[in-house]
């Protein structure tokens, strides 16, 4: 595969559930040795957390697992829907936010959390 797969998870305000959800799968895609195949990252639909660390109780979770999330909120931003193929939200409310202000004609698959089983089936078999 010559070309990187651009996903985005998006929540509010980036600082609980899409960094948690950039950091699982980012952990997940490592563990494969697919790091390579990916651009991960996150962001919210609001910008009132923009340059904070993710929550506490997040990163705490997170760590149980093993997982590190070294993340610094940002906001959405036009040029994401140019240069995110998939771009997974985690309400629904985030999901018409990003619908709001998606350019037309842009590349991004906005993608609601819980069908992020579109995603999963483009990961090669041999490698799951």
């Amino acid at each position: 595969m010559s070309e990187k797969i651009n996903v985005l998870f998006v929540c509010l305000g980036n600082i609980c559930r899409s960094p948690m959800a950039e950091a699982v799968f980012a952990h997940t895609v490592k563990k494969k040795g697919l790091e390579s195949q990916f651009r991960i990252d996150s962001a919210g639909t609001a910008g009132f957390h923009v340059g904070a660390s993710s929550d506490y109780r997040s990163a705490q979770t997170c760590k149980q697992y093993g997982i590190i999330i070294d993340h610094y909120a940002r906001q959405v931003v036009t040029q994401d829907f140019g240069e995110f193929d998939y771009i997974l939200c985690m309400d629904k409310s985030n999901l018409a936010d990003l619908k709001d202000i998606q350019p037309k004609g842009s590349k991004a698959i906005n993608i609601l959390i819980f069908k992020l089983n579109y995603l999963v089936n483009m990961i090669p078999k041999e490698n799951i």
